[in-house]
């Protein structure tokens, strides 16, 4: 990923989660639609159609409606099959020789629906369905064996874990929006790691040296 882009994409992140932290969501039109197409550039084919469908997800979340809703779910529900596809190639089947390594995961996924499910309505399986695609993503993380792209997933899981809990679950705090946004941008750099078509050998971590 060209440094440029780099520190654009790091500078509209940390201007956007001040913002969503300040509960200034109308200035947030000029932060949050930049921050996927900013990642996107460099990107193998794989990983900008992740991405892109996570920015079209972020544009839809912009609403406050129902509908806006609905949108941003699909988006990223596409955006996590999506991302099993991008990550697969990169899988050094982790999984299969240390499966205990799933087991934190799969007790955050039980937990948190088990929190859900009664809160949902007519919810419920949308989320399920939700839950389990960003589950897919973070173990496709986990199986590329790589620490960051193994914290992207983790970081997906969190971010989407307190969105969620903040929308059905009615559990806030100061800066809590602020907070969903830094996990989430910080995901997606990550699972986007080692992805650039211009420079293979290039990873995120030696672009921001």
């Amino acid at each position: 990923m060209p440094r440029r882009s780099t520190l654009l994409f790091a500078s509209f992140a940390a201007a956007d989660a001040a913002l969503a932290a300040t509960g200034r969501n109308r200035a947030r039109r000029f932060t949050k639609p930049f921050l996927m197409p900013l990642l996107m550039v460099g990107r193998d084919r794989s990983v900008q159609l992740a991405l892109g469908l996570g920015g079209l997800g972020d544009v839809a979340l912009l609403g406050k409606s129902e509908t806006a809703f609905t949108g941003g779910l699909i988006s990223f529900l596409a955006g996590h099959l999506a991302w099993v596809g991008a990550l697969r190639p990169r899988s050094r089947h982790l999984i299969k020789r240390r499966p205990a390594l799933v087991l934190p995961y799969v007790a955050a996924w039980v937990g948190l629906n088990a929190y859900l499910w009664p809160r949902t309505g007519r919810n419920r399986i949308p989320v399920l369905v939700y839950s389990t695609a960003l589950l897919s993503t973070a173990l496709a993380a986990l199986d590329t064996s790589d620490p960051i792209t193994s914290a992207g997933g983790v970081l997906f899981m969190a971010s989407d874990s307190l969105l969620a809990l903040e929308r059905f679950g009615d559990l806030r705090f100061t800066g809590q929006e602020g907070v969903v946004m830094t996990t989430y941008a910080a995901a997606q750099a990550c699972l986007a790691h080692r992805s650039n078509t211009l420079s293979p050998a290039t990873d995120l971590a030696s672009d921001l040296k």
